[in-house]
C-alpha cells in the first residue's frame, strides 16, 4: 500500500517572508504623481523595468509603503513634481531617512503626444528619476527645496506681491468703467482726494458702483503699506541707494542662498534674464532673453535698475548704456534696462558673496 504524503502549499506570509530573507536590492526609485486626495506611485527596482503605478489613498499610506521599501533595497529614492501641496511630503521622507527629489512640472512632452493620466505621470516620473541618476542631468530639472525659515520669508514676500497684484485689478475694474462712460482714465481714483474731485465730475449712479470698491482699495493699500514695513524692518545695515531693502530682502528670499550659486552663468540663468540661442555647425544666433528663471526676481530687478539711473550715475552698468537710455528709441531702451538688469544681479551676487566691494562697482553707500 503506498503512502501518499500531502504539503501545505505556502501561504503569501510565508512568501512574502522568504523573499524577504533574500538579498537586497541596489537601490528602489519611486515617481509619485501627488494629489490632494490620491497618491499615484511606480516603482523601479536596480535596472528592472518600472512597475505599475499604485493608488494611495493618503499621505501616510505612502509613507508606509515607502518605509516597507526601504527594508527591501539599500536605498530608497522618491520623486515627485511641486506644485501646490508644498514640501510636506518631502520633509515627511527626509525624516523616515528616505531620500527625496523634487523637480519641476513638464508638460511639454505629454502635450505632443496628447496622452495624460496619473498613472503615465508616476511612470515617467520614475524612468526620468532613473535616468537622471546615473547620468543624464537635463532628465529633470531639480527644484531647489528651502528651508522652513526660508520658504516663511518667500511666502511672507510673494504675498505683499499678491496684495498688490490685488489692488491692481479692483482698481482696474473702476478705472473699466469710468472708460466705458467717457470719462478717461484715472489713476488711483480711490483716494480720497482723487474720489473726491472724482464725485463731483462723474454722474451719480457710476459714483455708487465706485463706492463698493473704496473700502477694500483703501483697506489693501493700508496692508501693502503694513507688508513693505514689515519687509523692510528685515534689512540691517548699509545697503546701495537705488536698491530698496523691500527690493533687496525680496531678491533673498527668491535666491534663497547666495552661496548656492558658484558662476555669473548660474546666477544669470535663475533670473531668466540670459539670451536664447539658435546655434548650429559655426553659425549662432541669440535672441530674446529665455525668461525661464524667476518672473518674481525680473520685476524686481527691472524697478531696480530704473532707480539705479536715477540714483547711481557713476555704476559702470548705467554708463555703459547711457547713450541709449538718453536717447527717443523705446526698443533699444527696453534692451539696455534688460542688460543693466542682468548685470545688477551678477553685481548683488557678487556683494552679497564678498566678492567684490560697493566701492569697486562705483556705488554709493546709505545707512540701512
Amino acid at each position: 500500500m503506498i503512502n501518499y504524503k500531502l504539503k501545505a502549499a505556502p501561504t503569501a506570509q510565508s512568501k512574502e517572508g522568504n523573499s524577504q530573507k533574500g538579498p537586497k536590492a541596489n537601490r528602489i526609485l519611486i515617481g509619485v504623481d501627488v494629489h490632494l486626495k490620491s497618491y499615484q506611485a511606480a516603482h523601479k527596482i536596480d535596472n528592472g523595468a518600472v512597475g505599475v503605478a499604485q493608488t494611495f489613498g493618503s499621505k501616510e499610506a505612502l509613507l508606509l509603503y515607502a518605509q516597507k521599501q526601504r527594508e527591501l533595497a539599500k536605498e530608497v529614492v522618491v520623486l515627485y513634481e511641486a506644485g501646490p501641496l508644498g514640501y510636506k511630503l518631502y520633509r515627511e521622507l527626509k525624516a523616515s531617512d528616505i531620500e527625496c527629489l523634487v523637480c519641476a512640472p513638464r508638460s511639454g512632452e505629454q502635450k505632443r503626444k496628447r496622452r495624460k493620466n496619473n498613472s503615465i505621470d508616476a511612470r515617467t516620473l520614475t524612468s526620468d528619476l532613473f535616468n537622471y541618476l546615473h547620468g543624464n542631468e537635463h532628465a529633470l530639472q531639480r527644484v531647489r527645496v528651502p528651508t522652513p525659515a526660508q520658504e516663511q520669508a518667500r511666502i511672507e514676500s510673494r504675498q505683499q506681491d499678491a496684495l498688490v497684484e490685488e489692488r491692481k485689478r479692483i482698481g482696474a475694474i473702476g478705472n473699466a468703467l469710468l472708460l466705458s462712460q467717457g470719462y478717461g482714465s484715472w489713476s488711483n481714483w480711490w483716494r480720497p482726494k482723487a474720489f473726491e474731485r472724482l464725485s463731483k465730475e462723474v454722474a451719480g449712479w457710476i459714483v455708487k458702483h465706485l463706492q463698493r470698491w473704496v473700502g477694500i482699495l483703501r483697506e489693501l493699500d493700508q496692508q501693502i503699506l503694513q507688508a513693505k514695513v514689515e519687509l523692510s524692518q528685515k534689512w540691517q545695515g548699509p545697503r546701495p541707494k537705488g536698491m530698496g531693502a523691500v527690493s533687496l530682502v525680496q531678491l533673498k528670499a527668491e535666491v534663497l542662498d547666495w552661496n548656492l550659486y558658484s558662476t555669473r552663468r548660474k546666477i544669470g540663468c535663475l533670473a531668466g534674464m540670459v539670451p536664447s540661442e539658435w546655434s548650429t555647425g559655426e553659425g549662432q544666433r541669440l535672441g530674446s532673453i529665455t525668461k525661464v528663471g524667476l518672473p518674481a526676481l525680473r520685476r524686481i530687478l527691472t524697478e531696480m535698475v530704473w532707480r539705479m539711473i536715477l540714483f547711481q550715475p557713476d555704476y559702470k552698468a548705467v554708463q555703459k548704456w547711457r547713450e541709449v537710455l538718453e536717447g527717443s528709441n523705446r526698443g533699444l531702451k527696453k534692451k539696455a534696462v534688460v542688460a543693466i538688469g542682468r548685470q545688477l544681479m551678477v553685481d548683488i551676487w557678487r556683494l552679497q558673496t564678498g566678492r567684490i566691494t560697493a566701492q569697486e562697482l562705483g556705488l554709493i553707500l546709505i545707512e540701512g
